[in-house]
């Protein structure tokens, strides 16, 4: 177990900027920034997806406003943003102390809760 404080804040919205700008696009870090909001709209952190792997900082970062930078590469745009749209409740967790890591995550869910009826 990672030893530092956890932080979780449950997430009420999100929005999404998936960046294009062609060749030139090299010079901006990021593929993608997913908005993490509370229910007012206010700012709890941020999704980060890195165009290159180098881009990426060395651990993810809670700075003293709060705001959570969870850093991604590139490739795991789709399974956060299936997060975000098909669980809930979902939450912004950051570990301090040694790890330094964000996350996105669920709560404990009862085994075999599966899809909603009609969804298939």
């Amino acid at each position: 177990m990672p030893s530092g404080v956890i932080v979780v804040e449950k997430i009420a919205k999100y929005d999404i900027a998936y960046y294009a700008g062609g060749k030139f696009a090299n010079g901006y870090p990021y593929r993608a920034i997913i908005g993490l909001r509370r229910d007012d709209g206010s700012l709890i952190g941020g999704a980060y997806f890195h165009r290159e792997h180098g881009s990426m900082p060395d651990a993810d970062e809670q700075v003293a406003t709060g705001y959570v930078w969870c850093n991604y590469r590139s490739e795991d745009f789709p399974q956060v943003v299936d997060i975000l749209r098909n669980e809930g409740p979902v939450y912004v967790r950051y570990v301090a102390g040694s790890w330094h890591m964000g996350s996105i995550t669920t709560m404990p869910e009862p085994v075999g809760e599966g899809e909603p009826k009609g969804s298939e």
